[in-house]
């Protein structure tokens, strides 16, 4: 629960600055945004190692000096990722057709950099379920800038805000995880965990960048083959249907992998935990993406403004693709708590073909739903490839994982064909009551559909006989 409100709270502030910024900066400037954004996920390369879930998953991470060596090694990867900005500043502005505005890249190395100085302390309060760092590491950032956004957009009335909001996050970062460390900040360089850290992080900085090409890099197509106010509406839509899928992918990684890192030896307990963990991903999966899927266009004509409209068959392509993706984050936290970080590699490569049909659409003049379309193709196919590996290299078999994949794609199908069949054109009221009543019945199945999941959530609820895990102790 404090994760969930943490994330809630938190994705609810940038909601908040994204209308705040949508509603009084031009289409234009909001398309820079995207490409700012874009920039400096593209080449934060640190963030890509997981050095926190590292720090959670190995036996040895609550000691002091693996967490040392956490942050030095972080350190040396984030400088990395700042000279990466600094030398594709003018190529990134040029490409998007605004090389006047170079400086502004310049500026934005300053967020990966400040990466290098954060403390890594609160993932070590993780391996102990102490989530409340976690949620405040999130809050804090979020609520100084949030604050902040509609002064300075008043204040400066273009692009410059998101620049300056973007650093001041970063550094308001670096000063969070300082004042919820626990133990004094050091670096330190042993030699026998940088291997190990190598072992379990590469395979995911390629996934990072893999994740970018595949989820982030049609961004880049639009706006520099159609236009800025198509990326600021592509942006737009895509921001609104990722938000459930990011709050859930923060939770379900920070809670799942301690709880089945602690049964990895347990094959048994693992699959059981595992069966389970899948059931909530599908529940929750359809209650954030099926009202979006089925009232996106009403939804973001009413928050976004009327600069803003004819989103509906956009946000049902990028809401199904998002609900897909759901399924993909427990295979891949499943097999990470079994030290098997190739799992999202190879989901990912799968993910990634989505780039060249995107591209070969783009080229030939396609529109934005089109390039939204090959997203949703590219997520079916990436998840299959995860489910699959989990069940041969880990043996959880894929009977366990079968109701929750039917149960999202019998909603999430039914949402999707509504919105191409018209439900853009309903009035709000009559687009909230259909997806309302959807929703409701989708919860109604669910609970006699996975019965012991229900019956995990009320117990906990309600507080009596608190299901044990049976942990596998972590070596301190």
């Amino acid at each position: 629960m404090i994760l969930t409100l943490g994330q809630l709270v938190s994705y609810g502030l940038s909601f908040a600055r994204n209308i705040i910024l949508a509603r009084t900066l031009a289409k234009a400037d909001f398309g820079l945004a995207a490409v700012f954004s874009m920039t400096v996920v593209m080449l934060e390369v640190a963030g890509r190692m997981a050095f926190g879930q590292q720090i959670v998953q190995s036996k040895e991470g609550g000691s002091v000096a693996y967490g040392a060596t956490s942050q030095a090694f972080q350190f040396v990867l984030s400088v990395g990722g700042a000279l990466l900005i600094l030398a594709l500043s003018y190529p990134m502005a040029k490409a998007m057709h605004v090389s006047h505005i170079t400086w502004a890249f310049v500026i934005l190395a300053v967020v990966p950099l400040a990466r290098g100085f954060e403390h890594l302390d609160y993932f070590r309060q993780q391996r102990d379920l102490n989530y409340l760092p976690t949620a405040l590491y999130e809050l804090v950032p979020q609520t100084v800038i949030t604050l902040a956004a509609w002064p300075m957009a008043k204040w400066l009335g273009d692009f410059r805000v998101i620049v300056w909001l973007m650093v001041a996050k970063a550094l308001m970062a670096i000063v969070t995880t300082h004042l919820l460390a626990k133990r004094p900040y050091r670096w330190a360089w042993e030699r026998a965990y940088i291997v190990k850290m190598w072992g379990f992080g590469w395979p995911l900085l390629l996934n990072g960048l893999l994740i970018f090409a595949s989820q982030q890099a049609d961004q880049i197509l639009v706006g520099a083959f159609l236009s800025l106010e198509n990326l600021a509406a592509y942006a737009l839509a895509l921001s609104l249907v990722s938000i459930p899928g990011t709050i859930f992918a923060g939770v379900a990684s920070t809670l799942m992998l301690p709880i089945l890192a602690r049964a990895q030896d347990d094959l048994g307990q693992f699959t059981k935990r595992f069966r389970t963990c899948m059931q909530y991903a599908g529940i929750v999966a359809v209650a954030l993406t099926l009202p979006l899927i089925v009232a996106g266009e009403q939804f973001a004509a009413v928050v976004y403004g009327p600069k803003y409209t004819d989103l509906g068959i956009l946000m049902a392509l990028l809401g199904a693709a998002a609900a897909v993706r759901f399924l993909r984050i427990v295979p891949a936290i499943a097999s990470m708590a079994r030290a098997d970080t190739m799992n999202q590699l190879y989901s990912n490569l799968c993910r990634g073909i989505s780039l060249p049909l995107a591209a070969t659409v783009a080229v030939l003049g396609g529109s934005v739903n089109l390039i939204a379309a090959c997203a949703l193709c590219a997520e079916l196919a990436a998840a299959a490839v995860s489910v699959v590996r989990l069940s041969r290299r880990q043996h959880v078999h894929l009977r366990e994982m079968g109701g929750a994949i039917g149960y999202l794609f019998v909603f999430v199908g039914g949402g999707l064909i509504l919105a191409l069949a018209g439900s853009r054109h309903w009035s709000l009221l009559v687009a909230a009551s259909c997806g309302l009543t959807i929703l409701v019945v989708s919860l109604v199945v669910a609970a006699f559909a996975f019965p012991e999941a229900t019956r995990m959530l009320v117990t906990a609820v309600m507080r009596r006989d608190q299901p044990k895990l049976n942990p596998v102790p972590l070596n301190p």
